[in-house]
This record gives C-alpha cells, sequence and structure tokens, in this order.
C-alpha cells in the first residue's frame, strides 16, 4: 500500500476541527465532554464518514464509530476521542481520530479488500468530566459502577444507566484495538525516536482529601493559637511529592487541585480541600503510597477526611500487537523506542475487551494539556502511515488469526 496518507488532507480536517472549537485568547482549543463543541465534533466526524464507504453510527453515550466491511463479524478496530481539556492543543485525542478517519479513506479510495471489518471509534468524554474520564470507553467495556450518586450525575449529563448498559460491547464485538496519540511527555524528544511503543498504561488512584482546621482573624490570631488548615495541607503536599521521589520512578504523585476556605486574605485557612493522584505500573505500589498518605494523614491530625474518587488499574498491552508496530517500523526505517504510557487513555478500557495496542508520536519539549502543545507535520505523518501500515499488516495477510 503506497502513498498511505494524504497530509494536505489530514491538516485540513485539523483546520475543521479547530475552528469547531472555544478559540480561547491565550491560543488554546475548549472542546468540553458533553458540550455543544464536541457534539458538533461528532457531527463533524459523521458527516465525513457518509462520503466514503462506511457504515456509520452513534450508540446510546455519544460514542461513533464508522465501518469499513461487514457489519456483522468483530472487527479490527482503532481510535481516540474529540474532546479537550480547557485551553487544550489541537492534536491531544484528534489525532487518533483524524487518523483512523484517513486509514479508512485510503482503503476506500484505494478498494482494498479486508480479511476483517476495519472500525474507527471517538469516543466521547475522554478527558475529565462529571462523569470521569474515558467515560465513553468505560460504558462499552462495562466498567462503570451503578450507584445512586452516579445516576444523579448521568441524569445532569443528559444519560441514564439504561444508556450505558445500552453501549456495553462484548469481547466477541473486536479482534484488535489501535490507538494512535501524541505522547504528551519527552521522553521520544530525549531518545530521538520518531515512534513510541507502549508496553502499558498506567494505573490512577485519585484521593479526596480534606483537612480541618479552624477559622480565625488573621490579625489577632497568634501563630502559636492557629489552627492553620492550609499549613497542613502544604506539609501533605510535600509528603506527597516526596513519596514519589522515594519510589525511584516507581510512581508519580501529584496535588493539582486545591481549594482552601474561607479563601480571604484576613482570615486564617479553617478548611482546605485538595486531590491527591499517584500513577504507577506496579498497582501494588499505587496502593501502598495511597495508604500512606492516609496513614500519615491521620498520624498528624484526627480532624481529616479521606475519600477514594478514581481507581483506574494499570493495564498490559498486546505483545503481538507490540510486535506488528515495531515489525512495521523495522521494515521502513523508522527509529522507534518501547516505552510506558503514564497517561490513561481509551485503550486502557478497550484492553478489557480485546488485545490493545498504542503508537506514541513525539510531543514537542513534552507539552500537552496546553495551547503549546506541538507534534510537527512531518512526525504526525510517520506517526499516521505507522498505524494504517500497521492495521494493512493486521488485515489483507492473516496475521489476525
Amino acid at each position: 500500500m503506497n502513498d498511505l496518507v494524504n497530509m494536505e488532507r489530514v491538516k485540513s480536517y485539523f483546520q475543521e476541527l479547530s475552528e469547531l472549537s472555544i478559540l480561547e485568547e491565550d491560543g488554546g482549543y475548549t472542546r468540553l465532554a458533553f458540550s455543544d463543541q464536541e457534539k458538533a465534533a461528532h457531527q463533524w466526524l459523521k458527516d465525513k464518514l457518509k462520503k466514503i464507504s462506511c457504515t456509520v453510527h452513534q450508540d446510546s453515550v455519544g460514542n461513533v464509530f464508522g465501518r469499513y466491511g461487514s457489519d456483522y463479524e468483530p472487527s479490527l478496530a482503532f481510535g481516540s476521542h474529540l474532546d479537550t481539556v480547557p485551553h487544550g492543543g489541537l492534536f491531544d485525542g484528534a489525532l487518533g481520530v483524524i487518523a483512523g478517519l484517513e486509514c479508512l479513506t485510503r482503503f476506500s479510495e484505494q478498494r482494498i479488500k479486508t480479511t476483517h471489518p476495519l472500525e474507527l471509534i471517538c469516543f466521547t468524554g475522554e478527558e475529565t468530566n462529571p462523569l470521569g474520564g474515558t467515560f465513553g470507553s468505560r460504558a462499552m467495556a462495562g466498567l462503570l459502577e451503578r450507584s445512586d450518586a452516579y445516576e444523579k450525575r448521568l441524569h445532569e449529563c443528559s444519560f441514564s444507566w439504561t444508556d450505558v448498559e445500552a453501549a456495553r460491547k462484548t469481547k466477541s464485538d473486536f479482534i484488535h484495538f489501535l490507538e494512535l496519540h501524541i505522547e504528551q511527555g519527552n521522553v521520544l524528544e530525549t531518545v530521538q525516536k520518531k515512534i513510541g511503543v507502549p508496553n502499558a498504561i498506567a494505573g490512577m488512584l485519585r484521593l479526596a482529601v480534606t483537612i480541618h482546621g479552624k477559622a480565625a482573624h488573621a490579625g489577632t490570631t497568634p501563630m502559636t493559637l492557629r489552627q492553620d488548615a492550609l499549613i497542613a495541607a502544604a506539609d501533605l503536599i510535600k509528603r506527597v511529592n516526596q513519596l514519589a521521589l522515594e519510589s525511584e520512578g516507581a510512581l508519580v504523585a501529584t496535588v493539582g487541585e486545591i481549594h482552601a476556605a474561607p479563601n480571604v486574605p484576613s482570615v486564617v485557612p479553617g478548611e482546605v480541600h485538595l486531590i491527591v493522584e499517584i500513577r504507577g505500573i506496579d498497582w501494588s505500589s499505587v496502593q501502598s503510597a495511597g495508604q500512606s498518605v492516609t496513614d500519615w494523614l491521620e498520624s498528624r491530625s484526627g480532624n481529616v477526611d479521606v475519600k477514594k474518587l478514581v481507581e483506574k488499574y494499570p493495564c498490559e498491552l498486546s505483545n503481538s500487537l507490540q510486535d506488528e508496530i515495531t515489525m512495521y517500523c523495522s521494515e521502513h526505517h523508522i527509529p522507534f523506542h518501547q516505552m510506558f504510557s503514564g497517561a490513561n487513555h481509551d485503550s486502557n478500557a478497550m484492553s478489557t475487551l480485546c488485545d490493545t495496542g498504542m503508537i506514541f508520536v513525539p510531543s514537542k519539549d513534552g507539552i500537552s494539556h496546553h495551547p503549546d502543545e506541538f507534534t510537527s507535520w512531518d512526525d504526525i505523518e510517520i506517526g499516521i502511515n505507522t498505524l494504517i501500515g500497521t492495521i494493512y499488516g493486521l488485515c489483507t495477510d492473516g496475521r489476525t488469526h
């Protein structure tokens, strides 16, 4: 299969998607989960898919499917998402969807017969949102947990638990799943490779912590008599950072969200709410670190509440798909690097349904979720060619059997 990618078309796709976003003053793009902008992007994708030889479908939670080939056989699937974080970049998520669209377009243009149907999936709500990140893929994989509180949030987002159940897929629906994504880190730049081949996706634990102190007048309360919740929070932040450093690379840990109350300059903070996030490949290490945070807090103050918010287990990615990707890279003299993904992706949920693989392309300076997010067009072309070439090898010569 020659001339795999039409880069002028790919660039036009990115431009069209950018115009469906809220264009921020800092140069960022905003298409939040379940927003009018994400819905417009999904409609844009459906319109594009209808122009080629694809069956187009959108499920009960908003995931979009474009299928090339039989509607009744398990598919070789690929894709990503079109929602962004606030003030996000151009490529995160969108690259995997546009690459999948280009793949189906090329197969359709060249009328290539495949041993299995090909299916592009655009997942809804991958980024952080009221229903939890990777919402669409977790709904498909049956990984969402029903509760009264969760059903209330579903209703607030115009969904129901019936919608979640109707979106569920099974292991008989897919043969493989592949996701092309920007790296969102600087490993590939550092090792000077063009393609990253992840072997695993890190798990993630989020803890909601509330530290109770005592609000008091900042001018009249002596330092020795204060119960400053923000001071305790500062100690916790340092402890979380130290836990990750002591793991010698096995973990990363972050306090990226913090709210102090009453948040007034003249009042000693009486309460602080913050989120502790811990990620790692070894789940026992993640859990141990989370317990260490809880134990450390309780040893210093009994006036603390800790609640588990998010628990996403790490996953190993398919060895056979890693081999297919590296085979394509070797045959086409593309320098590659085997690594793991510290970021979560829809591939994590899809790995519970079928063999799953990922392909990374470099992110300049490791920047992502930011207006300065950048991947060169040359690297994007290499990434899309690698995806299409891997799919071509899987679906035309019998290696999927």
